[in-house]
């Protein structure tokens, strides 16, 4: 049964008007080594920061997670008479417009400063399209070289206006920033060999060592039910 055009437009006018209240329904997890516990996005072009003090090194080697898209958007509605729900532009006297896609991501701001290269992004024409589990490497940032001072703050921001004309508005899912995280300057062991028990004067006599480093972390986020081991691995380039 289709459903007329006057029904259509108050149908996305009551989306519209739901859509404005405080905390649009997103509903995304983002997580870094050093956190506890994972950060709560729920609103579209919401940031929230996270101090991880003065570590003695942190390198952000990229970034991984899954994202998928709600049924909320500014300025595009799901048609009511399509199965597929697909996104169609505003509305109009008679119903809706044009289909079209929709956007949203996930950045990493670092010390309120540089946004890392590298986002978890999705782009789809209809509520469900989804990244799927990926892993995103990109430059390998030294906080401390990169910057310049010890201290470090991660800041990770949700798409909203400002990233596209057609912003989600409540997507769904998880982010974490692949990184080596060391409080402090790791121990370091090690063996020396040497081949000969006599050095002689011009003889050659070969030498070598292991070094066994430890303190640097690259961990795995804590969420529930996600597998890191699922996700498509793409490099810096691809």
């Amino acid at each position: 049964m289709s459903i007329p055009p006057l029904l259509r437009v108050v149908l996305a006018l009551l989306l519209t008007l739901t859509a404005v209240k405080a905390g649009t329904g997103a509903q995304v997890y983002c997580w870094a080594p050093h956190l506890s516990s994972p950060i709560l996005l729920d609103s579209h072009g919401m940031g929230v920061g996270s101090y991880a003090g003065r570590p003695y090194g942190y390198k952000i080697f990229g970034v991984a997670g899954s994202l998928t898209l709600g049924d909320q958007c500014d300025g595009a509605f799901p048609d009511p008479a399509d199965t597929l729900k697909r996104f169609r532009k505003g509305w109009w006297i008679g119903g809706l417009g044009d289909r079209t896609n929709i956007y949203s991501s996930v950045k990493l701001q670092v010390n309120w400063a540089q946004f890392y290269p590298r986002r978890l992004e999705v782009t789809g024409d209809r509520p469900g399209s989804t990244t799927g589990p990926v892993r995103l490497y990109g430059e390998t940032w030294d906080c401390t070289k990169k910057f310049g001072y010890p201290e470090v703050t991660l800041v990770f921001h949700l798409a909203g206006s400002q990233d596209s004309a057609i912003p989600n508005r409540n997507p769904n899912g998880f982010f974490y920033v692949v990184a080596e995280y060391s409080l402090t300057a790791p121990q370091l062991t090690g063996s020396l060999t040497v081949t000969n028990q006599a050095v002689l004067r011009n003889n050659v006599t070969p030498v070598g060592y292991k070094i066994n480093r430890t303190g640097g972390t690259t961990q795995t986020p804590p969420f529930t039910g996600y597998d890191p081991s699922g996700e498509v691995v793409f490099l810096a380039g691809q």
